[in-house]
């Protein structure tokens, strides 16, 4: 089970703003990692327009924006494997760690609790 509610939002590690980018707004997470650990529709509108999806849980991404790297995969996560992995990757979500939205293929299946944990 996650601890969604018992996690303090966290503030924003500097790095290049070329590299960086925003973190979500924890409401936003939250509502992110809960849809992809219960939801089928919702986890098949990821798998196949990570921007509608993004959308439909109250992030809308400024229009000529590309779609963040690491919620493009080839295999989604499975629902235990994200709920797993769930506080992990809320804080990297959220700009917890350094590596916010940094790793490509954060959602991939097999690799969210690593790609959760990497420094970078």
């Amino acid at each position: 089970m996650n601890s969604a509610n018992a996690i303090p939002v966290a503030g924003t590690e500097s790095a290049s703003s070329q590299t960086s980018k925003p973190p979500i707004p924890s409401g936003v997470a939250i509502t992110l990692l809960q849809r992809l650990s219960s939801d089928d529709p919702f986890r098949e509108l990821f798998m196949s327009n990570p921007r509608m999806a993004l959308c439909e849980v109250g992030y809308d991404l400024p229009p000529n924006a590309a779609t963040p790297m690491c919620m493009m995969v080839d295999e989604l996560a499975s629902k235990e494997e994200i709920s797993n992995a769930y506080d992990s990757l809320y804080l990297h979500l959220t700009g917890g760690s350094r590596a916010s939205m940094l790793v490509p293929h954060f959602f991939a299946a097999g690799h969210t609790i690593k790609a959760a944990n990497s420094p970078e």
